[in-house]
């Protein structure tokens, strides 16, 4: 309730309600109004790891908020000088509230603010509620050039520790038992990161606890790994196995003389981190690993960036979701799971562990909430769940959890490595993939069969299969056609060094998969997808990293199809940077995150999403935090649409800078076109185009109706090139043609040759003994279609043959339903003219899979569905002329097609095309050079490159 605009409310008393809400709220230790030398900040925090931090505050319009948080830099508190500020504006109308009302007026007030730093930088300008600030203010403290060196120094402690062991192969060997590896550097590096990353977490924990004994520090005596061991048997008696464990039996493999010069580089490592404030950073260790162990490409496991993972979980934990939790309830917390099933090092986990600490924190006030090492307990002993195949990715989630609050003492992690083997008495196991058919499972804190230097005590347990509320996970994507090779192919889906082993757990991977809406050549992806499905109840929640292929990849179709009808898909998050279209570490393949609510039957589903797309992918753990508060924000309001004029998505604004669009669009079983494009524009455009109808550029007139139709419909495709060659097919396959050839063959897409709308074959094919071959070539053709078009390079996504030829490899050949051998040439004719236009590529573009920048990858079922010009519906006259065309362009060369925008010949086949064979005016010609515009302005068309534009 306002009063009077003659009485207005003091900054000072907004500061002071403001410091309050973070006092008791946000359990900051924050006072307003303090004076310091004779300087007053508005809020000072007193950080415990960083030191103070100062809130400078300033009603809207804010001019000179900036230069006074700018001025606060460098104010020494207590000795300690201030190294980051925050510039926050204040809404207006707080000026005119009741000071009786003004705390709660505060609390649900939208603030915009920028931190600084010493350096004179900023974060990203942001805006939320007193909520996303204090966020901020937790996270904005660690440079990311502290947290590199940090990297640094732990990466080269580790490889100096290994090296130690350079000469010495009967411990590597050794060491490899415990991991259950073959010897190699990068078993020995993980070794030497577990050992510092214990002692690093022991030092820690002995200065907390009066209970462990200190970690041995004399790097001059020979007995340092004898009193290592020690000691870890004293804290291992304590609990903390998933920690100390391993490290253990590392330094236990070992004979004292290699143990003793082994632990003291690892000492010496650790105690340089424990110097370095980003020691307590979560994704620390999980970088290093990251960089140091190779092993995990073999399983595809690329681990999860910390700003991905603080979106993901910001998204799927937002309190709203959950109207029946009361956050401020250690019971309610209690039962509510969340369940990482391939954790890796953690950080999923790590971050839905703050995001529920803070849901926990703002709940209510301080005075009525438990203390913060009971929630501490309430998480480790309940709520957070992981498991992994990798021993060394359980470790450093545990460690990182602990590390938390380490003087806590808890009777259970919920932390398992799942075997990824195969024996005599359990057979095949595929880790956590078996609780798809199994209510418990052995859980092991080392994944050797046989524990080396292993201590009396828990070895393994049985796991039951848990209930969760939310399945957290950044998933394997290794497939099967994933390696070229043949004979590891099988073994390298599971990164398994026994083929046969390999070969037994693909074989129980299928079986497993065979009723459900998996497919293997999805990879394991699928497969974790149907176990959070099997996992979760109704209202229960997902939050996945996956490939940008599960928005289009017809493998995926099922998923979708699944998605669609059982679940509110909440959002889906694309990035479109360019630069970084992935979410994990050390991939280029673009990635999407995905939430979404399990639903009983369907009941009060809407069959449409929300799909945020991101022009910038955030690269640190504030802009991160910014942007969730943001997307939050944009799911709470009405959005523009997919299925409406091309007019754009709703602007997603950080502060005053546009950070992407939101977009909502109907889901289904088909490509879900909300996340193909960053411009939403693109997608409206498509979709109209997908019902016949093209919008002009103004996006108010329907200047055309075209008939659209499934390519299937309109002409057969020939078989698969596994058919046609190679040890499954009748053909033997050869490079290279000339005209004495009975059965030639276009194979691969070449951008030198192929540059034009005409090709010539450039491939042998030859019969194969006792096959029928016939059959096959009977889909020999003169039209040719690409299913996967590089369009930083390739120039034609169709071409015509004088003669007929069989596509292999990237091409299919096309046969039309023939009436007379003139009408059916004309068709070709005017289907290649199509497939090469603007019109066509934004057909195959929004169709085709977006794995990589530059990139549009389909198969041969993506193009029995791809929407095409129907052909067959074209007047005489329109396939005369588009016969007209075709004659005037036949000796044409085309730019790549990311250059569709500048390249002449590409602007008159659109022009000309529109005009003679559609008959379409002038309006539709101006829609397509604005829809040409669009797409040279998209990432996923023009890559590397940079985009091409008049």
């Amino acid at each position: 309730m306002t009063i009077s605009s003659s009485i207005r409310q003091q900054e000072r008393i907004v500061n002071s309600e403001l410091a309050r809400l973070l006092r008791e709220r946000c359990n900051l230790d924050a006072q307003a109004e303090v004076i310091i030398d004779g300087r007053q900040p508005d809020v000072l925090v007193m950080h415990p790891n960083h030191g103070p931090i100062i809130i400078e505050t300033e009603f809207e319009p804010a001019r000179s908020v900036n230069d006074d948080a700018l001025a606060k830099l460098g104010l020494k508190v207590y000795g300690t000088p201030t190294l980051v500020t925050f510039a926050v504006t204040l809404p207006q109308e707080l000026k005119f509230i009741r000071q009786q009302h003004l705390f709660d007026r505060v609390a649900t007030s939208m603030l915009q603010w920028q931190a600084w730093h010493a350096d004179a930088t900023s974060e990203q300008r942001a805006s939320g509620g007193y909520q996303d600030l204090c966020d901020q203010i937790r996270h904005v403290v660690t440079r990311s050039d502290d947290l590199e060196r940090a990297v640094s120094v732990l990466e080269g402690g580790a490889q100096t520790a290994a090296a130690t062991l350079h000469f010495s192969p009967g411990s590597v060997s050794q060491i490899a038992r415990v991991f259950d590896r073959d010897p190699s550097d990068e078993v020995i590096n993980m070794a030497a990161l577990m050992v510092i990353n214990a002692m690093v977490f022991h030092d820690r924990l002995s200065g907390l606890s009066p209970e462990i004994p200190p970690s041995p520090k004399n790097l001059h005596t020979s007995n340092l790994s004898r009193d290592l061991l020690n000691a870890w048997i004293q804290v291992l008696k304590k609990d903390y196995w998933p920690i100390f464990r391993s490290a253990y039996d590392v330094l236990f493999a070992m004979p004292p003389d290699d143990g003793h010069r082994f632990a003291s580089e690892c000492r010496s490592t650790a105690d340089v981190l424990q110097t370095m404030s980003s020691t307590s950073r979560h994704d620390l260790a999980g970088q290093v690993f990251n960089r140091l162990v190779a092993h995990r490409k073999f399983l595809a496991t690329f681990y999860t960036s910390v700003p991905a993972a603080t979106l993901l979980a910001g998204l799927a934990l937002d309190p709203r979701l959950y109207p029946d939790i009361d956050w401020s309830d250690l019971n309610s917390i209690r039962d509510f799971v969340v369940l990482d099933p391939a954790c890796g090092t953690g950080t999923l986990l790590m971050s839905a562990y703050h995001r529920i600490t803070q849901n926990h924190r703002v709940s209510r006030s301080v005075s009525a909430r438990p203390s913060s090492d009971a929630l501490h307990k309430t998480l480790i002993e309940n709520t957070i769940h992981g498991a992994d195949v990798v021993d060394a990715g359980i470790h450093l989630t545990a460690s990182t959890l602990a590390a938390m609050a380490p003087s806590v003492t808890f009777e259970q992690m919920n932390l398992h490595v799942m075997p990824l083997d195969d024996d005599d008495v359990d057979g095949p196991r595929l880790g956590s993939l078996d609780w798809l058919e199994s209510d418990q499972l052995k859980s092991m804190f080392s994944g050797a069969g046989e524990q080396v230097g292993a201590l009396e005590g828990l070895t393994s347990t049985t796991v039951q299969r848990p209930k969760p509320n939310l399945v957290i996970a950044n998933p394997p994507y290794t497939r099967h056609e994933s390696d070229s090779g043949k004979g590891e192919r099988r073994t390298r889906v599971f990164g398994h060094k026994n083929i046969a082993v390999g070969t037994k757990l693909s074989r129980k991977l299928s079986s497993m998969l065979s009723s459900t809406p998996a497919s293997q050549s999805t990879g394991l992806a699928s497969a974790f997808f149907v176990l959070a499905d099997r996992l979760l109840e109704n209202d229960g929640r997902l939050a996945f990293v996956l490939p940008a292929t599960s928005m289009s990849g017809t493998s995926w179709s099922q998923i979708r199809r699944k998605l669609t009808h059982q679940y509110e898909v909440e959002c889906v998050v694309s990035s479109h940077d360019p630069n970084y279209p992935n979410m994990s570490f050390d991939t280029n393949i673009a990635e999407v995150l995905l939430v979404a609510r399990k639903v009983q039957n369907g009941q009060g589903k809407s069959n449409r999403g929300r799909f945020i797309n991101l022009s910038r992918r955030p690269s640190s753990e504030t802009e991160a935090l910014a942007l969730t508060s943001a997307i939050r924000q944009s799911l709470q309001m009405p959005v523009l649409s997919v299925d409406q004029p091309p007019v754009g998505g709703t602007p997603l604004m950080l502060g005053n800078d546009k950070w992407g669009e939101v977009v909502e669009a109907p889901l289904g079983h088909s490509p879900w076109i909300g996340s193909r494009w960053g411009d939403a524009s693109c997608a409206q455009y498509a979709y109209s185009l997908f019902k016949g109808i093209v919008w002009d550029a103004s996006a108010q007139l329907n200047v055309a109706r075209l008939p659209i139709k499934e390519l299937s419909i309109i002409a057969d495709i020939s078989p698969h090139h596994r058919q046609i060659k190679g040890g499954g097919g009748v053909f033997e396959a050869y490079q290279g043609w000339d005209s004495r050839v009975q059965h030639p063959a276009l194979w691969h897409h070449s951008a030198k040759i192929h540059q034009g709308m005409v090709a010539k074959p450039n491939a042998s094919l030859y019969p194969k003994p006792g096959k029928d071959h016939v059959q096959i070539w009977k889909n020999a053709g003169t039209i040719h279609v690409t299913h996967a078009v590089r369009y930083t390079s390739q120039r034609t996504a169709a071409a015509i043959t004088y003669e007929p030829v069989l596509g292999v490899n990237t091409w299919f050949t096309l046969n039309l339903v023939q009436k007379d051998e003139e009408t059916t040439l004309r068709y070709q004719i005017a289907l290649v003219l199509w497939f090469n236009s603007t019109l066509g590529l934004l057909c195959h573009a929004s169709h085709a899979s977006r794995s990589q920048l530059g990139r549009g990858i389909g198969n041969r079922t993506m193009l029995r569905t791809l929407p095409t010009l129907d052909v067959r519906e074209l007047a005489d006259w329109q396939l005369e002329a588009a016969e007209k065309l075709f004659s005037d362009l036949i000796d044409v060369q085309f730019e790549p097609f990311y250059k569709c925008a500048v390249d002449v010949n590409r602007i008159r086949l659109d022009e000309r095309l529109v005009r003679e064979v559609l008959g379409l005016d002038d309006d539709a010609i101006h829609s397509v050079a604005h829809i040409r515009s669009l797409l040279a302005n998209e990432p996923s068309i023009y890559g590397n490159k940079g985009p091409e534009l008049p």
